[in-house]
């Protein structure tokens, strides 16, 4: 209780302030013009009625009446005569009760006189006037408010809008380094291969086949579309070749010819393949890994079956699966049946099976 009544005096602290300065200046003004100070229930009981006037008059009654333009000019002063005559009505409520017990100097049988109603009618259109002000002042300081907010909002706008295209120019030139460092790399390799080809050509083919690998990669990446599943299919030998040149490993690459030329979503074998390398064992030899493209009926199927390197930290996640998934689901929605699993956590196998009806040829590319 302690802290709302704090927070709402910090809250109205200057409404307080600037009411208790007008009582005191005013009761002070009129004690002293006329030569006496009145009870101070008699000051509370008259205040409570004109704060209760003002803040009426401010609040509720101008915007009420202001909603109505078209009524506005005899709606207002109806409104005003009828808040003197409540006002009137009430003071005189105030004054019989403190005259019946005997707070003030009139008699029990207080009757209202033409100077007590004319200085009560003064009161309340001068406290109306205050509240009128007051009103004014109000919507003026809330009006300039919004006024400030909607230019900050546009500056905060341009401020955004300015960020925005520096963004983009960063972009814009992070895009064009892009287009020479990747010229750059497949230059050096280039020169790498040349240069080995005489005295290494083994070596030779690895830096050749790594160069294409990463030169599909990037095409692949940047069309975004479709591929032809024949051309994934190479980058894939050129993936095990690599492998191949550094150790002997037993894996086994099946592909059906007609399965070669349907146009696919690029980097799923590739992927799938660099899986099994990465957390197969393929050393040995009668528990090789196998990669299966094939047509099954109405569906193109890949297939991948490896035994499980226990020697390598299993990661749970399985990110690179999730992301395959969810890249099928948005090419072949409800079109593709998508599996994964340990089996007694000594083989892993993956399946997909997507409906040749849902492969076209919208968006393809071959990479030369």
């Amino acid at each position: 209780m302690t802290g709302q009544l704090k927070k709402w005096f910090l809250t109205y602290r200057t409404h307080i302030l600037i009411w208790g300065l007008y009582i005191v200046l005013e009761t002070f003004i009129i004690g002293i013009s006329v030569g006496s100070f009145g009870h101070p229930l008699t000051y509370l009981g008259h205040y409570v009625l004109l704060i209760f006037l003002f803040y009426l008059h401010a609040l509720l009654i101008l915007p009420w009446t202001t909603k109505f333009k078209n009524y506005y000019l005899w709606q207002l002063p109806l409104v005003i005569i009828t808040e003197i005559v409540v006002l009137i009505f009430l003071s005189y409520c105030v004054d019989t009760g403190l005259s019946y017990i005997k707070i003030n100097l009139q008699p029990r049988s207080f009757r209202p006189t033409l100077i007590y109603t004319m200085k009560t009618i003064y009161r309340g259109l001068l406290f109306l006037g205050f509240s009128t002000g007051y009103f004014y002042l109000r919507n003026y300081l809330s009006e300039r408010e919004k006024s400030e907010q909607l230019e900050r909002d546009r500056l905060n706008e341009i401020i955004q809008r300015k960020i925005a295209e520096e963004e983009a120019m960063r972009a814009q030139n992070a895009f064009l380094m892009a287009q020479i460092n990747p010229h750059f790399f497949f230059n050096t390799l280039d020169y790498f291969y040349h240069s080995l080809l005489k005295i290494a050509p083994e070596l030779a083919d690895a830096v050749s086949s790594l160069a294409g690998m990463m030169r599909f990669a990037i095409n692949a990446d940047k069309i975004g579309g479709l591929i032809r599943l024949g051309d994934e299919v190479e980058q894939v030998e050129n993936l095990i070749y690599l492998h191949q040149v550094r150790q002997q490993l037993h894996i086994r690459l099946d592909v059906a010819q007609a399965a070669e030329d349907l146009f696919f979503i690029p980097l799923i074998v590739l992927t799938l393949t660099e899986n099994i390398f990465k957390h197969g064992n393929l050393t040995k030899e009668h528990q090789q890994a196998h990669i299966r493209i094939a047509i099954d009926q109405q569906f193109l199927v890949i297939e991948t079956h490896n035994l499980v390197n226990t020697m390598v930290a299993s990661v749970k996640s399985n990110t690179g699966l999730l992301n395959m998934q969810k890249r099928l689901a948005t090419a072949y929605p409800n079109n593709f049946h998508f599996e994964h699993g340990s089996i007694d956590g000594v083989y892993f196998n993956v399946k997909i099976r997507v409906a040749l009806s849902s492969l076209n040829d919208i968006g393809k590319f071959s990479y030369p």
